[in-house]
């Protein structure tokens, strides 16, 4: 059923009337089609249309590649089209009339796949309990982070490569500007994303042109990425330009999508935010050591098994070499804190370094920064979700080697246990109500505590501050923190 129509940028839309009370806004636009001529550009004015637009399907995701049919992201996402005309967004609100908190999810993927209308994020109760949210897509993988000479020599910044950043930032611009109309408090938005998307929410933290754009931020299972700068991205851009045949940007701009994505796939480099100049004039980890990022509350943490999903080493002595090239004269240590005596040890170890080294280090690393100029709490989230008997990650082996994996905290989080089959009990429903509840708080008023709920300390890296988000939640000091210690030095 329809409901009542809305004025956004562009014109008038219609929505759709849902259970419980919610409206729902879907596939509304937040910028132009990025498309021909559009390809590699900073995200342009939403094109006006005429009457009343209908908005009640989600629009296509970003191009990029496919998931494997038995990975455990499958079923978060599921089947969806895809096109590059993807720059839309999706609103979900109970009480159109009222001034509610905002809360803009980042969608995850590596900054190579995912969508703001993947189940999980859409099929939940968030939004039942007294937030408006909402959900967006940005360009993904070359579309979104490619840099070339040809393309800086024509912006204005004198950059290339920012532009799902870019379309992160228009997305804020548009809530600005709109999210009144929904029932939302434009002075009262909380960024959150997961992985890619919380590695997204530091980005605007460290960008000077977002201030103003969000009140508080919250970032799960990824923080500071390391980075190179926009010489080493044109490097890149040039040598994949050469390769594919395309000479200069008029060229490039004229492949078919899915031919770039395909001559993209064919290499190992995956485009991704560097320090541009422009967007990010320093690396994010330079800007949180000098405390210049915005100083707003921040809630983070990371999963107990964020690395189970990931390829393991494909030999103990192949991971031996791995941390002989990183770490050269300090491997001895490496090897003692991440043991490698047969190949399955070496397997377990290679995982745990990965969910260290790529998770783990950057959230701890922007937690103890950020909590010199801000309020800020971290959590370790430590809940399995209960696989059925005789799904494939509940095999022998299989349930143990997930474990508590990254993005397990989705379906908790947006209270989604039911898009995915799973044995869901009462101890996830307990997880669930614990962690909506900490991220309704801190979305409200900056701060995740509330009545009902054990005090959760501001971060201190040296006692016990990290909220454990279990069935029986406690405050810990940072897991594995000798390993972090050791990544870190």
């Amino acid at each position: 059923m329809t409901t009542e129509v809305v004025r956004v940028d562009g014109g008038l839309i219609e929505g759709l009337q849902q259970p419980h009370g919610m409206r729902a806004w879907l596939g509304v636009p937040f910028a132009a089609p990025p498309v021909g001529p559009l390809r590699w550009r900073p995200p342009q004015p939403v094109p006006p249309w005429a009457g009343v637009r209908p908005a009640q399907r989600f629009a296509p995701q970003c191009v990029q590649p496919g998931r494997k049919a038995d990975s455990v992201y499958f079923e978060y996402a599921g089947v969806q089209p895809m096109d590059e005309d993807c720059l839309y967004l999706n609103v979900w609100s109970a009480a159109p009339d009222a001034k509610l908190p905002v809360m803009v999810w980042f969608h995850g993927g590596g900054w190579q796949q995912g969508a703001g209308s993947n189940p999980v994020f859409t099929q939940g109760d968030l939004a039942r309990r007294g937030v408006v949210l909402v959900t967006f897509n940005y360009r993904l993988g070359p579309f979104g982070f490619l840099a070339h000479p040809a393309l800086t020599a024509e912006s204005p910044d004198r950059a290339s490569g920012h532009y799902g950043l870019l379309d992160m930032e228009a997305a804020l611009r548009w809530v600005q500007r709109n999210i009144a109309a929904f029932g939302g408090d434009p002075a009262n938005v909380t960024i959150f994303g997961q992985s890619a998307g919380a590695a997204g929410v530091i980005d605007m933290m460290a960008a000077p042109r977002t201030r103003g754009l969000f009140r508080q931020a919250v970032a799960q299972s990824f923080g500071i990425a390391r980075m190179g700068g926009l010489d080493e991205a044109e490097r890149f851009g040039s040598g994949f330009a050469r390769r594919i045949g395309a000479d200069g940007a008029d060229a490039l701009r004229t492949l078919p999508a899915q031919t770039l994505l395909q001559r993209y796939l064919e290499q190992p480099h995956r485009c991704m935010p560097f320090a541009d100049g422009a967007f990010l004039a320093r690396p994010v980890q330079q800007v949180f050591a000098a405390g210049e990022q915005q100083a707003l509350p921040l809630l983070t943490g990371w999963n107990r098994d964020e690395g189970t999903t990931f390829p393991p080493a494909k030999s103990a002595s192949a991971f031996r070499d791995q941390l002989a090239e990183r770490f050269g004269a300090r491997a001895a240590e490496a090897l003692r804190l991440y043991p490698a005596d047969d190949e399955a040890q070496a397997r377990a170890s290679s995982l745990d370094f990965i969910g260290d080294d790529l998770f783990a280090w950057g959230v701890r690393t922007a937690a103890k920064a950020h909590a010199r100029v801000a309020p800020t709490w971290v959590y370790h989230f430590d809940h399995a979700q209960p696989f059925k008997p005789g799904q494939r990650w509940a095999e022998a082996g299989d349930a143990r080697a997930l474990g508590v994996f990254h993005s397990s905290e989705y379906p908790y989080l947006f209270g989604s246990t039911g898009v995915l089959t799973r044995d869901w009990g009462d101890a996830d429903r307990r997880v669930t109500r614990l962690m909506q509840d900490l991220w309704l708080n801190f979305a409200r008023g900056g701060d995740p505590n509330g009545a009902g709920l054990a005090h959760w300390p501001r971060y201190d890296d040296d006692g016990p501050s990290l909220l454990r988000i279990a069935e029986a939640p406690s405050c810990i000091t940072v897991p594995r923190r000798a390993h972090l210690d050791f990544i870190g030095s």
